[in-house]
C-alpha cells in the first residue's frame, strides 16, 4: 500500500467544521481590527476567559467562556495601555494570568481577582452581578521603545515569558517578583538583523524558532548560546511570515509569501534548514494566514484575514508531511481566530476542536467534529491525553538547564480532569463499601465537598458538564464527589504544586461517600453475594465451556530484511541432536542506570561452521546484512558437541567437545584492544574479535568423564554449570563451579545417554530425560534421586524443560511409530506417567521446546520444518482439566515460513518492543541465514502498557547467587529479582481501566448474543414452516370440497 493512500486513512480525515448556531455565538461585540503587529490574532483564550481587542483605544475586552448571547456593553473592558495593544497572551498554567504588550515597547501583567474561580462559584457570581476586577502586578520595560511584536509564554516552565520587540527577542523570568515591580533585565536576549515578526517555542521548551523581516527562519537554543543553531531563507517575499513549532516534533511550519506575492506554506526539519521538507503554493490572495496548531491531533488550521474559508492540514513526520482536509466555511469573513482549550470541548459529541473566529461585530465558534455512529461512549481514540495546567518545572529549574514535561490529563469525563496517574478508581471502592451502613461511612471520612468548598467564578463549558447528559444517574452521583477539570485546575493554582500533590494524595486515600439520597435499604449487595443465573441454552453452555486462549490471534512478523543475516557460508547442521544450533550472547549497556529501558540487542550470535576442529562462527548483531565467509571463528580443536553463552557474562562461551573437555572462551569486546588468547598478533583481530581463536581461557575435565551430551548454565546462580556425559557406560550429570574451576557434585543413576536436563524455577531441582525411556527428578544440592517414571517410548532424542514456577514439566520426543509428541508430567509424582499428551504428527525432525513462563506459551520448533507450533498451557487449571478430561495444551498459532528452519533462539523479554505488543523476539536459523522475527498479539489500546500480557519478569541477566552461595544452600527465591517492562511514558492498561467508569453493557457477551439470535432465527423459521403447512392444508381441503 502506498504512502499516498495511507495518508488518507487518518481517523481525523472526515473532520467536519460547522459554524455554531446564532444563539451560541457572542454577538454585538465591539471589535477593533487595527493592529501594529502582524502576529496579533485579535483574540486569545484560556479555559475561563475569551479576550479580544476592544474598539476602545488600548483596551481588551473580557468575556467568560460559555456566557454566549448578545454582549453589547456587558463585556468587561481592560484598559491595558494608553496606546493600542499590539499583542497579549494567557499563561498556559493559570487561566487568569494575562500578559499584554503595547506599541510603546512595554509589557504588563494583569490578574483577574474574582473572589473564587471554580466553575460552580462562577455561576453564582454571575447571577449576583459581580463585576470583574483587574490588578496590575508587574511591568516590563524592553528598552527598545518600539511596539511589542509578539508575546509567548514558555510551554513547560511557569514564569518564563518571551517578548519580541523590534530586532530583539527577550526572555524574562517573572517568577517570585514583588507586586508593582518593573523588570528591565531579561535572562536572555536574541538579536536579529531586522524586525522580528513571529516566535514559537518547541513544545518541550528546549528550542525556539523565529521569523524576521529579512525573510529568514532561525532556531535558537537559548540556554546554550544566543546565536542561532540553524538558519535558512524561508519565504522570498517582503511581507511578513509566521512560524509555528509543531508540538514536540522536530518539525517547523511556516507561512509567508514568495517573490511573486503568492502565499506559501512550508514544513521544515528543525535539525536541517537547508531546504524545506515540503513547500506548497497556496494561492495569490493577499490575506494574512493565521496558523493555529492542535498538538494532540496534529491538525493545523489556516484561517485567513478577510476570508470566510478555514483550511486545515494534518501534519505527519514522514512524506507526505502535509495532507489537506476538507475546508470549513465560516459565517462571514474572519479577521482573527484562536483555539479554545481542550478542556472546554464537548467530547461526548466527538468535538475535537473549537475555533473562536472573530468577525466585525461577533465572535463565532466553529465546531470541528468527527462523525461517529454512536455518541454514547467516550471515543478515546480521538482524544489522547492533553496537557494539564500543572507546569513541568519552575522558572529557576528551567534556567538551570532542566527539561521536565507538563503532566497530562485525560479528557474522559469519568476522569474528572485529574491526572490519570494519580487518580484512584471510585467504582470498585464504592461497590465494596456500598454494603456498609451510611452512618459508618460518614464517620470514616468527611464528604469530598467539605474538602473543596465551592467558590464563585466563571465556569468554562467543561468536559464534565458536557457528559452530564449522557452518563447514567449512578455515574452522575459519583461525579458529585469528584472535582471538575476547572475546579482541580484552580485549586492547583491557589495551593501550588506541592500543596496540590498533598491534596491529591489525601483525596486518593479518602473513600467516596454515597449520595444523601441513597438509603441503606437500597444498597446494592456486593457481587459475591449475588447468585448468577444462567440464561444460556445447553448448546450455548457447551460452547462457552470450550477452552479458548487470549493468544489465539498470535501473529508473527519478520523484521525488515536489512536486519537479517544473509548468505552465511559454511553453516554446519550435522551436530548431535542434543546440541542447539544457535546461541545469542546478552549484554547490558555499561552506562545504563536502569536496564529495564535500555532496549539494546544481544551482542553476539554463535553458529556451528563446517571445517576441521569444531568451529563456531561469531556474528555481531549490530552488523546485519550479507555475511559471506569472513566470520570470526573459535576453533575448538575437536568435534563440537554443544556450546552455551554464560547468561551473566556475555563474553564467556562454554563449549563441549569430543575430546571430553569443557572449555571456556572469553571473547573480547569490540572496544577491547587486547589480543585474545590464541591469536598471534593484533592483526588477527577484526573489530576486537579474533578471526580464529584457538586457545581457550580455561579447560574442565574429569578422569572418568566420557562423551559429553549436553551442558547448561544455572538460571540464577553465577558460575554454576551442569553437564551430562556417558562416563564409560555410567551416565553422569555434574555440577561445576566455574569460578573455582572444579567439579562440586555428580548425579549417578541413569542407564543410558542423557538427552536433556533442566533446572526448576528456583534451581534446586533438576529434571532429566534419558535414552532408557525414563524421566527423573534430582535434588540439585545433594544429587539424590527424588522421582522416576516412564517417558517417551522411542529411543530417539528428546528434550525436557520445567514449566515456570509450577510443578509441571514438559518433554518433547517420539512415541510409537515415530509419532512426535508432547508429554506433560507432574514432577511430584512421575510414577503415574504423563498427565497430558499431545500428538504432533510423523516427521523425523528433532523437536526443540521453548517456554515463556510469563505467558505460559510453549513453542515447538523442529529441525527441517517450515512450521513452528505454539501452545498455551493452562497451568492454573490443571486439577480442573484433569477431572473433566480436558487437555492442558491449547494450540494458539503457528509460524510458517518459506524456508526450512534449523533452530531458533529466543531473547529475554526486555528486548521486546512492548509498545507494539511484542511478546517475544527470536532469531530463526535457516540453512544460510538468520532471520529476526517478532511475536505479537493484536490489541486495540496500544497506547497503554498491556500489563496483563507483560507481568513483572525475572531478570535473567542478573545473578541472584554466586556459585559458593548456591552450593552452600542459600535460598534463591529470597534474592530473586524481577523487573517491570513498562516504559516510563506508558500507563498500565489495568490502571486505566480501573480509573475509567464502566459503560453499561447492552446485555451478554458476543457469544450469548449470537446464540440468542440463532435461537430466535430458528424459532421464526419453525413458525414460518408451521404457517406454510397450515395454508397448504387449507388449500388441499378447499380443493377437495370443490372437486
Amino acid at each position: 500500500m502506498s504512502r499516498r493512500f495511507l495518508a488518507n486513512v487518518s481517523k481525523y480525515r472526515n473532520a467536519v467544521g460547522k459554524a455554531a448556531k446564532h444563539e451560541d455565538t457572542y454577538a454585538d461585540v465591539r471589535v477593533s481590527t487595527a493592529t501594529s503587529s502582524d502576529s496579533c490574532q485579535l483574540i486569545k483564550t484560556s479555559s475561563s476567559w475569551i479576550t479580544f481587542k476592544h474598539g476602545s483605544a488600548g483596551s481588551i475586552g473580557l468575556l467568560p467562556v460559555g456566557k454566549v448571547g448578545r454582549v453589547g456593553a456587558e463585556a468587561h473592558v481592560l484598559n491595558a495601555n494608553g496606546l493600542n495593544v499590539s499583542d497579549w497572551e494567557f499563561s498556559p498554567f493559570d487561566p487568569d494570568l494575562l500578559f499584554t504588550g503595547s506599541e510603546q515597547g512595554e509589557a504588563s501583567i494583569d490578574i483577574y481577582c474574582m473572589i473564587d474561580l471554580p466553575v460552580k462559584v462562577w455561576r453564582i457570581s454571575h447571577k449576583e452581578g459581580e463585576e470583574i476586577s483587574t490588578t496590575l502586578l508587574q511591568t516590563i520595560s524592553t528598552g527598545t521603545g518600539k511596539p511589542i511584536e509578539a508575546i509567548v509564554h514558555h510551554p513547560t516552565a511557569t514564569g518564563i515569558l518571551t517578548t519580541a520587540s523590534q530586532n530583539l527577542v527577550q526572555i524574562w523570568d517573572i517568577s517570585n517578583k514583588e507586586d508593582g515591580s518593573t523588570l528591565n533585565a531579561p535572562a536572555f536576549t536574541l538579536t536579529h538583523p531586522n524586525t522580528v515578526t513571529s516566535i514559537s517555542w518547541k513544545a518541550d521548551g528546549t528550542l525556539i524558532a523565529s521569523t524576521c523581516k529579512d525573510s529568514k527562519l532561525r532556531v535558537y537554543d537559548v540556554r546554550s548560546q544566543e546565536t542561532p543553531v540553524q538558519e535558512a531563507l524561508a519565504h522570498g517575499g517582503t511581507r511578513s511570515s509566521r512560524v509555528v513549532w509543531l508540538g514536540e516534533k522536530d518539525i517547523i511550519f511556516t507561512v509567508g509569501f514568495n517573490k511573486m506575492r503568492d502565499r506559501e506554506i512550508a514544513v521544515w526539519n528543525a535539525n536541517d534548514l537547508t531546504r524545506p521538507l515540503e513547500l506548497k503554493r497556496m494561492d495569490s490572495s493577499t490575506g494574512l494566514m493565521l496558523p493555529i496548531y492542535d498538538e494532540d491531533t496534529s491538525m493545523l488550521y489556516l484561517p485567513s484575514k478577510g476570508e470566510a474559508i478555514v483550511r486545515w492540514i494534518e501534519i505527519s513526520e514522514s512524506s507526505p508531511y502535509m495532507t489537506e482536509g476538507m475546508a470549513f466555511t465560516a459565517q462571514s469573513p474572519i479577521i482573527g481566530a484562536a483555539l479554545l482549550p481542550k478542556q472546554n470541548l464537548n467530547v461526548m459529541q466527538t468535538e475535537v476542536a473549537r475555533i473562536m473566529a472573530v468577525h466585525t461585530n461577533a465572535i463565532w465558534p466553529i465546531n470541528v467534529n468527527i462523525p461517529r455512529k454512536s455518541y454514547l461512549d467516550f471515543h478515546s481514540d480521538l482524544y489522547p491525553e492533553t496537557k494539564s495546567s500543572t507546569p513541568g518545572s519552575e522558572a529557576l529549574e528551567w534556567l538551570q538547564g532542566e527539561n521536565k514535561p507538563v503532566p497530562r490529563i485525560s479528557l474522559d469525563p469519568g476522569m474528572a480532569g485529574r491526572p490519570a496517574w494519580t487518580q484512584r478508581t471510585t467504582t470498585s471502592t464504592s461497590s465494596s463499601s456500598s454494603s456498609v451502613p451510611r452512618s459508618t461511612q460518614s464517620s470514616a471520612a468527611p464528604p469530598v465537598a467539605a474538602v473543596s468548598t465551592p467558590k464563585p467564578g466563571p465556569t468554562p463549558a467543561s468536559v464534565s458538564v458536557a457528559a452530564a447528559s449522557t452518563t447514567a444517574p449512578s455515574a452522575a452521583a459519583e461525579e458529585k464527589s469528584a472535582p471538575s477539570i476547572s475546579t482541580a485546575t484552580v485549586e492547583h493554582q491557589k495551593s501550588g504544586p506541592k500543596e496540590t500533590e498533598k491534596q491529591a494524595e489525601a483525596s486518593s486515600t479518602t473513600p467516596p461517600v454515597e449520595p444523601s439520597s441513597q438509603s441503606p435499604s437500597n444498597t446494592t449487595p456486593p457481587s459475591s453475594a449475588r447468585t448468577p443465573v444462567s440464561t444460556l441454552s445447553p448448546i450455548a453452555q457447551r460452547l462457552a465451556a470450550q477452552k479458548t486462549s487470549k493468544f489465539r490471534f498470535l501473529s508473527f512478523k519478520p523484521y525488515h530484511v536489512n536486519e537479517h543475516f544473509e548468505s552465511i557460508s559454511g553453516l554446519s547442521i550435522n551436530t548431535t541432536p542434543e546440541c542447539n544450533l544457535i546461541e545469542a550472547s546478552l549484554f547490558m549497556h555499561p552506562h545504563s542506570q536502569d536496564h529495564r529501558y535500555d532496549f539494546v540487542n544481544p551482542k553476539l550470535i554463535a553458529l556451528p561452521l563446517h571445517g576441521p576442529g569444531g568451529r563456531i562462527g561469531l556474528l555481531k548483531t549490530c552488523e546485519p546484512g550479507r555475511v559471506g565467509n569472513k566470520i570470526p571463528t573459535i576453533v575448538c580443536s575437536s568435534d563440537l558437541l554443544g556450546y552455551k553463552f554464560d547468561p551473566f557474562n556475555h563474553r564467556l562461551l562454554v563449549t563441549a567437545t569430543d575430546d571430553t573437555k569443557i572449555k571456556g572462551w572469553l571473547i573480547p569486546d569490540s572496544e577491547d584492544q587486547s589480543v585474545p588468547a590464541g591469536s598471534d598478533s593484533a592483526d588477527d583481530t577484526k573489530g576486537g574479535n579474533a578471526e580464529d581463536i584457538t586457545k581457550p581461557d580455561w579447560v574442565l575435565s574429569s578422569p572418568t568423564m566420557d562423551k559429553i551430551s549436553m551442558i547448561k548454565f544455572h538460571p540464577h546462580a553465577r558460575d554454576v554449570l551442569l553437564s551430562a556425559s556417558m562416563d564409560r557406560d555410567d551416565p553422569t550429570m555434574r555440577l561445576w563451579d566455574l569460578k573455582a574451576k572444579k567439579e562440586v557434585l555428580s548425579f549417578k543413576g541413569h542407564k543410558d545417554v542423557i538427552f536433556s536436563a533442566d533446572f526448576n524455577y528456583d534451581g534446586t531441582k533438576i529434571i532429566s530425560v534419558c535414552r532408557d525411556k525414563k524421566i527423573r527428578v534430582w535434588d540439585a544440592l545433594s544429587g539424590v534421586l527424588l522421582q522416576e517414571g516412564l517417558c517417551h517410548e522411542s529411543l530417539k532424542s528428546s528434550r525436557v524443560l520445567w514449566l515456570g514456577e509450577s510443578d509441571l514439566v514438559a518433554s518433547v520426543g517420539f512415541g510409537k511409530g515415530s509419532q512426535r509428541e508432547i508429554l506433560i508430567f507432574d514432577s511430584k509424582d512421575l510414577s503415574k506417567g504423563p498427565i497430558d499428551k499431545k500428538s504432533m504428527g510423523s516427521s523425523p525432525g528433532i523437536l526443540v521446546p521453548h517456554y515463556d513462563p510469563d505467558t505460559s506459551i510453549l513453542g515447538i520448533s523442529a529441525r527441517g520444518d517450515r512450521v513452528m507450533k505454539h501452545f498455551e498451557i493452562h497451568i492454573d487449571e490443571t486439577k480442573t482439566d484433569l477431572t473433566t478430561g480436558k487437555s492442558l495444551l491449547v494450540e494458539v498459532a503457528s509460524l510458517e515460513q518459506g524456508t526450512l528452519q534449523q533452530d531458533v533462539a529466543y531473547l529475554p523479554k526486555r528486548y521486546c518492543n512492548v509498545k507494539e505488543i511484542e511478546l517475544a523476539k527470536m532469531y530463526r536459523l535457516t540453512y544460510n541465514s538468520v532471520e529476526v522475527i517478532g511475536v505479537s498479539v493484536p490489541r486495540n489500546k496500544k497506547e497503554y502498557f498491556q500489563d496483563e500480557l507483560f507481568p513483572d519478569t525475572v531478570d535473567v541477566e542478573t545473578p541472584s547467587l554466586e556459585a559458593s552461595e548456591f552450593f552452600a544452600g542459600q535460598n534463591v527465591l529470597a534474592r530473586l529479582k524481577k523487573i517491570s517492562l513498562c516504559p516510563p511514558d506508558m500507563e498500565p492498561l489495568s490502571h486505566h481501566v480501573a480509573v475509567t467508569p464502566s459503560t453499561p453493557k447492552s446485555g451478554g457477551n458476543s457469544l450469548e448474543k449470537f446464540l440468542r439470535g440463532k435461537e430466535q432465527a430458528a424459532e421464526d423459521d419453525r413458525k414460518r414452516q408451521a404457517m406454510e403447512r397450515m395454508f397448504d392444508s387449507a388449500k388441499e381441503s378447499k380443493a377437495d370440497r370443490v372437486g
